[in-house]
């Protein structure tokens, strides 16, 4: 992959963020680009790596995981209030 961007995301809904979007994970979006996120404990976040074949297949990769993430994000404060 010729492109890679990294993100940390600190708050205290990641856990409940990486389980709700971890079954995402486990499809291929597209064949251009390869997405890992993992959970960290100290701070609490989220570390996204996307890796990518061209500008095209990263922002679309981009656009989908923030999108997810942040409908995940809301999701978990909505719940926990």
């Amino acid at each position: 992959m010729k492109l890679k961007a990294n993100f940390v995301f600190e708050t205290e809904e990641a856990k409940a963020i990486y389980h709700s979007v971890l079954p995402e994970l486990e499809d291929n979006f597209s064949e251009r680009s390869q997405i890992a996120l993992k959970l960290q404990k100290e701070p609490q976040s989220l570390v996204l790596n996307v890796w990518a074949e061209d500008v095209v297949s990263m922002r679309s990769a981009l656009n989908t995981w923030f999108r997810l993430l942040q409908i995940a994000q809301e999701v978990a404060e909505t719940t926990t209030k």
